[in-house]
C-alpha cells in the first residue's frame, strides 16, 4: 500500500468532483431533501401500533378496552413523564393521558378531555390517527363522546427522528452514485489504465477512492446532522456507524464502477440498487416479510445503529451485533471489488 498514491488519487477525485456539475448536484441533493422534503409511507392494515397509556385514576375499564384492540400494543406507565420518555426515545408511536374519572364521565354522557400526543415521523402513528376516534366511539357507544386534545412532538424532536433516515439516504446515495462516476470516467478517459500500469496496485486504487468516498459521505452526513440539531445521544457510536456504513456503500459504488466500463451502464445499475437498499429499512415495521428482507441489506444495520445511538444513547456494547454485521459486509464488498479490478487488469 502506497500512501502517497492513495492521497494523490483522493486529491484528484476531490478536485474533479468540485469541477463536475453532475457530481455536485448528487452531493447536494441529500442536504436539500433533508430540509425541504417530508416523506410519506404507504401502510398495510395489519400493523400493531405501540402506544403508552397513563391512567390518572378510575379508568381501568377504558384501558382494558384499549388493550383488547388487536391493532394496539398498550404499554401502561405510572406517570405522564414516563409516557413522554417512551415517545421521545422512539419506543411508542403515540401516548394517551387518561384523566381521572374518564370512564365515569363517558358513561354519564359527558364529554371529558383526552390528551394524545403522536410522533408524526413514526409510520405507525398514521395508523393510530386513522383508528383512535373509532376506538373511542365504540367504547362510549355514542358519537364523538370526548374532546380530544391532539398534540405532536416539538419541532426540534421531530427533525431528530428524521436524521437517521437522511444520513442513511446520504450514505447510500453518495456512495453508489458518485464513486461509479469517478471510476468509470477514468475508464472512459483511459486514465485508470495509466494508474494501473504505474507502481499503483489495485488495492491502492481501492483505498484512494474509498478514502475519497468516505470523506464525502461523512462530511455531508455531519452537515445534515448539524442542520437538524442531531448532535445528541451517544455521538461516538453514531459516528462509528456512519463510518462503517459509508465504507460499505462506497465499496458497493466501487464494485459497480469496477464492473462496468462506462458511466451510463454503471449509473443505471446504481439507480436500480437505490430502492432495494432504502425501502426495506423504511418499511420493515409494516410486515414480517419486509422485515426479513431488510436483514439482507447493510443499510438496515447502519440505520438501526444510528437510530439507537442517537435516540436511546446506546453504546458500542449494546450495538455489537449491528457493528459485526457491517464489518462482515465491508470485508465481502471490498474482496469482491479487489477481485473485479484485478480481473479487469488482466484482460
Amino acid at each position: 500500500m502506497n500512501l502517497n498514491i492513495i492521497l494523490a488519487i483522493f486529491r484528484k477525485d476531490l478536485i474533479s468532483s468540485v469541477k463536475s456539475k453532475n457530481i455536485l448536484i448528487i452531493l447536494l441533493t441529500p442536504i436539500f431533501l433533508s430540509i425541504l422534503f417530508n416523506s410519506t409511507v404507504s401502510l398495510t392494515d395489519d400493523i400493531v401500533v405501540p402506544i403508552a397509556v397513563y391512567d390518572e385514576g378510575s379508568s381501568a375499564e377504558f384501558v382494558e378496552n384499549l388493550s383488547s384492540i388487536g391493532s394496539y400494543e398498550v404499554i401502561i406507565t405510572d406517570s405522564a413523564g414516563k409516557s413522554e420518555e417512551l415517545l421521545y426515545n422512539g419506543k411508542v408511536a403515540a401516548i394517551m393521558i387518561v384523566p381521572e374519572g374518564f370512564t365515569v364521565d363517558v358513561e354519564n354522557g359527558l364529554t371529558p378531555s383526552l390528551n394524545i400526543t403522536v410522533n408524526p415521523y413514526d409510520a405507525k402513528s398514521v395508523v393510530f390517527l386513522q383508528t383512535y376516534k373509532d376506538m373511542i366511539m365504540d367504547f362510549a357507544g355514542q358519537e364523538y363522546p370526548v374532546r380530544v386534545s391532539l398534540n405532536t412532538l416539538p419541532s426540534d424532536l421531530q427533525s431528530r427522528f428524521n436524521i437517521p433516515i437522511w444520513v442513511m439516504f446520504t450514505v447510500i446515495f453518495v456512495g453508489i452514485m458518485v464513486l461509479p462516476n469517478t471510476l468509470t470516467t477514468e475508464k472512459e478517459k483511459k486514465t485508470l489504465d495509466a494508474i494501473l500500469v504505474s507502481p499503483a496496485s489495485e488495492k491502492d486504487v481501492i483505498y484512494g477512492k474509498s478514502f475519497f468516498g468516505l470523506f464525502l459521505t461523512i462530511f455531508i452526513s455531519l452537515v445534515i446532522i448539524f442542520i437538524n440539531g442531531g448532535f445528541v445521544g451517544n455521538f461516538l457510536s453514531v459516528l462509528l456507524f456512519i463510518v462503517l456504513g459509508s465504507a460499505v456503500f462506497t465499496g458497493i459504488g466501487l464494485l459497480i464502477g469496477s464492473y462496468y466500463d462506462n458511466y451510463s451502464s454503471a449509473s443505471l445499475l446504481s439507480t436500480i440498487f437505490m430502492a432495494p437498499l432504502i425501502l426495506p429499512v423504511l418499511l420493515s415495521d409494516l410486515s414480517r416479510e419486509i422485515r426479513y428482507a431488510s436483514y439482507l441489506v447493510p443499510s438496515t444495520y447502519m440505520f438501526n445503529g444510528i437510530k439507537d445511538a442517537m435516540l436511546n444513547n446506546s453504546g458500542i456494547s449494546d450495538l455489537y451485533p449491528e457493528l459485526g454485521i457491517l464489518i462482515i459486509f465491508n470485508i465481502v464488498v471490498y474482496m469482491l471489488t479487489s477481485r473485479v479490478l484485478k480481473k479487469k487488469r488482466n484482460i
